[in-house]
């Protein structure tokens, strides 16, 4: 007698996430449930803290969030300053940590997750928390800066993935790290075509194309930049802002210079204009600089914010041929003089790591499956 064995493979749950404090923990989080698609074995549920209370609660914090970063970056300067010693804060992250694993219980328990990745620091040490009730849960961190944060080393993460080898050192952990990059999203693996690109876009072979972009919430003053570059006239410059969802910020550059500048709100095909333009004056967030070394286009950060931002800064300034300005003066002198050399085009490309998503979910698969 023969007996026919059909191998069921197990179907696995991952949850992803993540916290809705500026666009790119969220954003890093598609991009890995982009790649996890491919993989009919696997259940994915993308998630975010503000799921664990009331909804109102979560608005409120993400307002005052926002307008600390506009109108008191010194606050913000400070209490990441204060979070990043040894000691010090770690006693409020854990109390954090605590009170946010017990209110998310109920939803964890029914996700009922095989493993956890959080593409922030908060959610990895809520988990993290959580894994001590929980010790077969599969905990793994994505750090969505060019530097890190003393309050992403906390007990319970299994394994960490960072934006670049040369950051290995500056996690402080027994943890294994792979260092993979920032996970991008899958339209930014593609190789499009400059030519096809700027012709879609009607933007002229001799123009220099610059983007201003400021993230999902347009946090760059882009009417004062726009007024500087406009002032010194800049030969050949073509201006594209791209203000995400700020609908209000789209509606008054484009009362103010519609006529001579192209302006848009939110955008599907932002690789496409990347792919198209010459160069981006943006922030230093970390996953639209990650999304800007894919794309190749020369980066100009203008008045990166304290905290995080200031260390992404510093990073790709010094091994990525990044400019930056504190000044629409010194912005316009960097404008004038952008050059990029072969030698720093290829320095930038080494850093860039497109394929990072599909690197990760490899991994958490090769872990899953042991």
């Amino acid at each position: 007698m023969v007996i026919h064995m059909h191998e069921t493979r197990k179907k696995y749950t991952v949850l992803l996430l993540s916290a809705p404090i500026g666009s790119g923990h969220r954003l890093a989080a598609e991009a890995l449930e982009q790649a996890f698609a491919d993989r009919p074995e696997v259940k994915v549920i993308h998630g975010n803290i503000f799921d664990f209370f009331p909804q109102f609660l979560g608005k409120a914090f993400l307002g005052t969030y926002l307008w600390i970063l506009k109108c008191c970056p010194w606050l913000y300067k400070l209490a990441y300053s204060w979070g990043n010693k040894q000691g010090g804060s770690l006693w409020l992250r854990e109390l954090l940590n605590r009170l946010l694993a017990r209110l998310g219980g109920n939803y964890l328990r029914s996700v009922q997750p095989d493993a956890v990745i959080a593409t922030h620091a908060t959610p990895a040490g809520i988990i993290g928390y959580y894994k001590k009730q929980h010790p077969k849960l599969w905990l793994g961190a994505v750090v969505t800066d060019f530097t890190i944060h003393r309050w992403w080393v906390c007990d319970g993460v299994d394994t960490y993935f960072i934006a670049d080898e040369l950051l290995r050192d500056k996690l402080d952990t027994d943890a294994d790290i792979q260092a993979t990059g920032i996970p991008v999203r899958q339209q930014f693996m593609i190789k499009h075509d400059k030519q096809k690109c700027r012709e879609f876009f009607g933007w002229d072979e001799n123009e220099r194309v610059c983007l201003l972009m400021g993230g999902g919430e347009g946090l760059l003053p882009m009417a004062e930049i726009i007024t500087a570059l406009q002032r010194a006239a800049l030969k050949n410059l073509r201006v594209v802002a791209v203000t995400g969802h700020n609908e209000a910020l789209a509606a008054q550059l484009q009362a103010k210079y519609g006529a001579t500048a192209e302006i848009y709100g939110f955008r599907e095909d932002v690789p496409q204009l990347m792919a198209g333009a010459d160069m981006i004056i943006t922030k230093a967030g970390g996953l639209t600089s990650a999304e800007v070394l894919a794309s190749g286009l020369d980066l100009l950060i203008y008045k990166p914010l304290p905290g995080q931002e200031e260390g992404n800064a510093a990073f790709l300034q010094q091994y990525c041929g990044a400019l930056v300005a504190r000044s629409t003066d010194e912005l316009v002198q960097h404008i004038k003089n952008s050059t990029v050399s072969p030698r720093e085009a290829a320095a930038c490309s080494e850093h860039a790591h497109p394929l990072a998503a599909q690197q990760i979910v490899d991994y958490v698969m090769q872990r899953l499956q042991k």
